[in-house]
């Protein structure tokens, strides 16, 4: 919504939520203000201008730059000012687009005018590893010491909330779901971001906090750990900032006990630890150290972006239909002898087992199948029937009856389906999708699917798009590889074991 000069927020705007927790003021910010606005759309403070008219945020966002002043009312509709001080409203939530060089006067003014969070989206800090950026750093906490601004970075993107339309991103969905992430990396912010209708990832709150100054992960875990709309949290993290790190940790292992906390620790090498220095300023700390106290903290240790991003699918769509996977049984469905072994091969590497399907499941499933070219034992190879998804869904819901099996996986590469759907079956991908997603429902065991692209094209692309959201919709997690699936799978049965051991 773009605001006039005297278009305030109104009191209905200002009371919309219930400001419970010092962090809603940022999350539910009441305004926006953007300092060192440009016209330019492309480059610095005209991308945030450009991903808050993308997200239709509802309250005032006020534009500051005093060398456009005289020159320009407003940019893009958006009224302007001279300074922060100007502004006739308190303000919530500051985004500084300057040169580090004059960050320090800003918050300055940002105390006298006790604004709630400032986030600094300009680098030039501790990341430099020189004296003058660690200096800069030193001289903004003592600035904010006993005042009400906190600070956000440096070095950073700042918060999104889909439920408030705050944002970073000029292309993320604006769709509402369960997870809560926190990156010290912009760029694997706006990466998790962009990613979200590949991977089924859904945010109710994201925050990318660069060099952790003032606000670090402590809080930001605190705070995700109460919020009703989280049911999975995930943290890209290269040290514990300004947090004490035996603190973070022991939070972990309080709300690991109710929620999943994934965490992706960078700096995992010595060149990836010299990279974190020169990235965020941080001070990486052991590897092994680090993997020990979040995996005794009841946390999901990660150490890559498409492990990350499967993780938090699979807890999003697990916590909602607690059905966790109780053991490591598994039961697999595919259409094709190869793939029958690759995965019978993947998952028992990872420590899965694939236990003969009970003798009354085969003799009922052999009377589905004909003889030749399929296998009724486990994995189940529907060879050229594979395609009928009735027959699929029936043989699915007997292998539910089988008491030795934990988990289903149904392997269901993209490119058979969409040559189903090219050859003119409109809709088929949806339907397949949907009547899968029905079955799922009633399965008293966890069903997965995996659904990788092997042609890439782009109606095969625009297909995997239509099935995972479909997929997604349905509660059922889809993964890209079998590898994927085996590894995100795992951590769920790790963190079961866990939380069964820890309530």
């Amino acid at each position: 919504m773009v605001h006039s000069e005297n278009n305030l927020a109104s009191d209905e705007i200002r009371t919309a939520f219930t400001y419970n927790f010092p962090l809603d003021y940022l999350f539910y910010a009441r305004n926006v203000t953007i300092v060192g606005a440009s016209p330019n759309p492309n480059f610095g403070a005209g991308l945030f201008i450009s991903a808050f008219r993308h997200s239709n945020y509802p309250n005032p966002i006020y534009l500051v730059n005093p060398k456009y002043i005289g020159k320009l009312k407003d940019i893009r509709g958006f009224p302007l000012f001279a300074s922060i001080s100007d502004i006739p409203d308190e303000l919530d939530y500051v985004i500084c687009s300057i040169k580090a060089k004059l960050v320090p006067d800003l918050i300055r003014e940002c105390v006298s005018k006790k604004v709630k969070y400032v986030c600094i989206f300009s680098s030039g800090f501790s990341e430099l590893l020189t004296p003058e950026g660690e200096r800069i750093e030193q001289e903004l906490i003592e600035i904010i010491r006993g005042s009400q601004t906190r600070i956000i970075g440096p070095n950073c993107l700042g918060a999104m909330c889909p439920k408030s339309g705050l944002t970073f991103n000029p292309t993320y969905s604006k769709r509402k779901g369960n997870i809560a992430f926190a990156a010290q990396s912009g760029g694997i912010a706006s990466n998790l971001c962009e990613v979200q209708p590949q991977q089924s990832l859904y945010y109710s709150k994201g925050l990318s906090f660069g060099n952790q100054i003032d606000l670090n992960c402590l809080e930001v875990l605190e705070y995700y750990g109460q919020d009703p709309d989280t049911d999975v949290i995930g943290m890209y993290l290269e040290s514990t900032g300004s947090a004490d790190g035996n603190a973070f940790f022991k939070e972990m292992r309080k709300i690991t006990k109710y929620k999943p906390v994934v965490i992706w620790k960078g700096g995992q090498t010595e060149f990836g630890t010299r990279a974190a220095a020169s990235h965020t300023g941080a001070i990486a700390g052991s590897f092994n150290i680090w993997k020990t106290a979040v995996t005794q903290a009841g946390g999901t240790f990660i150490t890559k972006s498409q492990e990350f991003w499967d993780a938090l699918q699979l807890f999003s769509r697990i916590l909602p239909t607690n059905r966790f996977p109780k053991g490591k049984n598994m039961g697999l469905i595919v259409a094709g002898g190869g793939a029958s072994v690759e995965m019978a091969d993947t998952f028992s590497t990872m420590g899965f087992k694939i236990p003969e399907l009970q003798l009354n499941i085969q003799r009922k499933l052999g009377m589905i199948f004909p003889s030749v070219n399929t296998s009724v034992r486990n994995p189940i190879d529907t060879g050229a029937m594979g395609t009928l998804i009735d027959t699929v869904i029936k043989s699915i819901k007997l292998m539910d009856t089988d008491l030795n099996l934990d988990i289903i996986v149904a392997f269901i590469p993209i490119n058979w389906i969409s040559i189903i759907e090219r050859t003119g079956a409109q809709g088929y991908v949806r339907s397949v999708a949907r009547s899968l997603g029905r079955m799922s429902n009633k399965l008293t065991k966890l069903f997965v699917v995996i659904c990788p692209i092997y042609e890439i094209s782009e109606f095969n692309i625009k297909v995997s798009l239509q099935f995972k959201e479909a997929l997604w919709k349905k509660y059922v997690p889809h993964f890209e590889s079998i590898t994927d699936a085996a590894t995100a799978l795992n951590h769920a049965v790790q963190y079961l074991r866990y939380f069964q051991n820890h309530r």
